[in-house]
């Protein structure tokens, strides 16, 4: 009386473990979800201010700049790269080790609510204004931004991968895709370098610096993307 059965057979260690994961599964699910996740229409709102923000900085540079676009979606790219990569960052040493997957972010940080979830609300935003942006000016003034149909495909497979990670909020799924993403999204570090190299080729900037610069893109792009994909499947 009063003691947990095992099935016959079962070594009793196991059944300790068993116990335990579920327990740790269950303290993950609790802690997730007890101050709830944000409303759609809060999260809704963050990707629409996401999209505010890049219009009106794009608007702002493209008059600075005398209409020089290029420039403009470099340094508003920079921009972008520069803050969902930081966030990711954070999030990413921030990581522990949880029973139903190798490391997870801390709830504090898996909520709906947090910095993570907000930062994938804003770049939704970011990549539905450079839809906005290439639908007007090829659409209308028929003047396709550079690479408009790669972007296109980009923002249709990110728009596919935000969305679930924005709106479940099952606990246990939640905390395992918004990890995920959380780390795939440190792979908009190598662009920092990729637009810096843009910057600098267009203005002539030193060659040793060009040189050092197209350098740390190379390594960049393998240890964002290829080293930090590879993590992240794992989990």
């Amino acid at each position: 009386m009063g003691t947990a059965s095992r099935q016959v057979g079962v070594p009793p260690g196991q059944v300790q473990e068993e116990q335990k994961v579920a327990e740790e599964e269950a303290v993950n699910d609790t802690a997730v979800s007890e101050e709830g996740d944000e409303e759609p229409v809060a999260k809704c709102r963050s990707i629409a201010w996401g999209a505010g923000a890049a219009a009106a900085s794009y608007g702002t540079l493209l008059a600075v700049s005398g209409g020089d676009s290029q420039l403009t979606e470099d340094v508003v790219d920079l921009l972008h790269s520069a803050y969902t990569s930081s966030v990711s960052l954070s999030g990413i040493v921030s990581m522990e080790r949880n029973a139903a997957h190798s490391v997870a972010l801390p709830p504090r940080l898996a909520r709906g609510q947090g910095p993570v979830v907000r930062m994938f609300c804003h770049s939704l935003g970011y990549f539905f204004a450079d839809v906005g942006l290439i639908a007007v000016q090829g659409g209308i003034f028929r003047r396709w931004p550079d690479l408009s149909a790669g972007r296109l495909a980009h923002h249709t497979i990110q728009t596919c991968a935000n969305l679930p990670c924005i709106f479940r909020t099952k606990p246990s799924e939640a905390l395992a895709l918004r990890s995920v993403l959380c780390i795939a999204y440190f792979a908009e570090f190598s662009n920092l370098f990729l637009r810096a190299s843009n910057l600098l080729r267009r203005r002539q900037g030193p060659t040793r610096l060009r040189h050092a610069v197209n350098w740390a893109l190379l390594i960049s792009f393998g240890a964002s993307r290829l080293v930090n994909f590879a993590g992240a499947i794992r989990i």
